[in-house]
């Protein structure tokens, strides 16, 4: 049997979907500098982000992580974390939607645009308020759903139900992260940003705790393993995420403070 620790790049799906996304991310950029060459169209910072969000899904599915995480759940549950606190916050940052829009032909994106705009809601959702609790709920859903003990062994024992967790994990961390780091427009205050990261930091520490404290294994895929590994895996998903959770809200009180001296001047 082949040693998890060589087993790096093996899924080519995740390889092609990758280079896909640079490349096309690559074309939009290089357009948007070819309209205004004196300046960053999108500021070096968020570049920076999207290539770290790009590594970042690198590390979670394309290195010995992945082999590893068929075999212990506290590494599964560290390719989560990569993939929900890591990716996911650094995309929603990214503004990488803005590029990979000129990477398409003006007729494209208009076509795109009526088409998003025309579905039931979704211009009405982009400033209200219920879309940030939706995008809670989403995040909070499909968390919970995916750790559920039958659908986690579902997903462990197909590889095409394995990426869609991932796939479902990723988009929907990253929609309720975009939200958060869009807070102070007309769709979300700060006040109520620091509300919703501390009900999903909440949940989170729930689930967490669950996994921990449970007296028996709760999966059937690694049933042979010792229980520590288990405690371990929750142990990961409370204090690494609950940093996380901690940084969001300090930054949206930070801005929420701004605002208020700005007001106030």
């Amino acid at each position: 049997e082949a040693s998890p620790w060589g087993q790096w790049f093996d899924d080519p799906l995740v390889e092609g979907l990758l280079a896909v996304l640079v490349l096309w991310y690559l074309v939009g950029l290089v357009r948007m500098l070819a309209r205004e060459p004196q300046k960053w169209p999108v500021s070096r910072p968020r570049v920076a982000a999207f290539f770290g969000a790009v590594l970042m899904l690198g590390v979670a599915l394309l290195s010995p992580i992945d082999a590893f995480a068929e075999r212990l759940f506290s590494v599964h549950m560290l390719q989560h974390l990569l993939l929900m606190l890591g990716a996911a916050p650094l995309l929603a940052v990214s503004d990488a939607h803005l590029v990979l829009l000129r990477a398409l032909p003006l007729g494209g994106r208009r076509r795109l645009g009526r088409a998003i705009a025309g579905i039931p809601g979704v211009r009405q959702a982009a400033h209200k308020e219920a879309a940030a609790w939706l995008a809670a709920a989403i995040f909070i859903g499909t968390l919970w759903f995916w750790h559920i003990p039958a659908a986690y062994d579902w997903a462990l024992g197909s590889p095409a139900v394995h990426s869609g967790e991932h796939l479902m994990l990723l988009a929907a961390a990253s929609f309720f992260w975009r939200v958060i780091v869009t807070s102070g427009n007309r769709r979300l205050s700060p006040g109520m940003a620091v509300l919703l990261v501390s009900l999903v930091g909440i949940q989170g520490a729930f689930l967490s705790a669950l996994i921990m404290f449970a007296p028996y294994g709760l999966y059937g895929a690694y049933a042979g393993n010792p229980l520590d590994d288990q405690v371990l895996a929750g142990v990961l998903m409370c204090i690494p995420a609950s940093f996380v959770y901690l940084g969001s809200t300090i930054w949206a009180l930070s801005r929420m403070l701004g605002n208020g001296r700005t007001h106030a001047r």
